[in-house]
């Protein structure tokens, strides 16, 4: 199961000889270049990708942001910012803030999301189930979903959280270092392990051979037992047990994890959480395709 859509073949069709588009400019997500490589693809549409890339630019915690703010974050030209700014004003699924004249996601973008969430089942078969372990692990239960190279959250129970863990439902946390990464990537055939490892060298160059020793580490932890231990690595303090869940047809991967809070967790984590997340992860398997 590939991370992102890179399109296969397409390094060869760049060299035939044609102009890079003008259009062209490097993707907030992309940390493996796949902008680059739709660069001279003429069924792509820049004008929509850039649209979309200034939208991801809004993560919880960041609050409102300016044009100079959105032209840092994306890389894209100030009025190109300005122009997008004000068709998505327009359009309303920004508002800007009159005092200070930066703009805010509107709720209009809800309506995008929705129906995602609403089409993914696995979201109600395990909510109570998550909740659950969540009050007993005094901590939180995420389901996550791959997003470029990192994990987001569909679905989370949460017991308590400290302040600066409080993470919502399209938060992102990084695949390597985290429980969930680990566990995604541990149900990948070997293939699809082997691009995302290329992806990771290329994003964290020198860190990336101590990083792939503990991501190994993870996953013949989710071989031998069916869960990853994380403690620590992804926050401080934090430490999580996650689990892979595959579909019943093998098409789709998700993972869900369980994060303590406490000091002395670590030993209820292995022994008792994570085979708790095991279980959970059969029955939601067979659910989700």
């Amino acid at each position: 199961m590939p991370i992102t859509p890179r399109p296969r073949g397409r390094p060869a069709k760049a060299d035939q000889g044609k102009t890079r588009s003008r259009s062209a400019v490097p993707l907030l997500r992309d940390l493996g270049d796949v902008g680059a490589a739709y660069a001279r693809d003429r069924k792509f549409v820049w004008a929509l990708a850039r649209g979309l890339e200034l939208l991801r630019a809004f993560v919880p915690g960041r609050g409102a942001l300016g044009n100079s703010d959105l032209a840092a974050l994306t890389g894209l030209p100030k009025p190109t910012v300005s122009r997008l700014t004000y068709t998505l004003t327009e359009l309303g699924y920004l508002t800007q803030v009159t005092r200070t004249g930066k703009y805010e996601p509107a709720p209009p973008l809800l309506a995008l999301g929705h129906p995602v969430l609403g089409a993914r089942p696995e979201r109600l078969a395990v909510r109570n189930a998550m909740r659950e372990l969540a009050e007993i692990a005094h901590g939180q239960v995420a389901l996550a979903a791959p997003d470029g190279l990192a994990m987001m959250y569909v679905e989370r129970a949460v017991t308590a959280p400290p302040e600066d863990m409080r993470l919502e439902i399209g938060s992102r946390v990084e695949m390597v270092r985290s429980s969930l990464g680990r566990a995604w990537l541990a149900a990948l055939s070997e293939t699809a392990r082997a691009e995302a490892y290329a992806r990771f060298e290329q994003r964290y160059r020198n860190d990336w051979p101590a990083l792939r020793a503990r991501v190994e580490d993870g996953i013949a932890q989710v071989r031998a037992r069916g869960f990853c231990l994380v403690d620590g690595e992804w926050a401080r303090g934090v430490r999580a047990v996650g689990v892979p869940i595959r579909s019943r047809d093998g098409t789709r991967i998700l993972a869900m994890n369980c994060t303590s809070y406490e000091a002395a967790a670590v030993q209820r984590l292995e022994r008792e959480f994570g085979p708790k997340l095991v279980e959970l992860a059969k029955r939601v398997g067979p659910l989700i395709g």
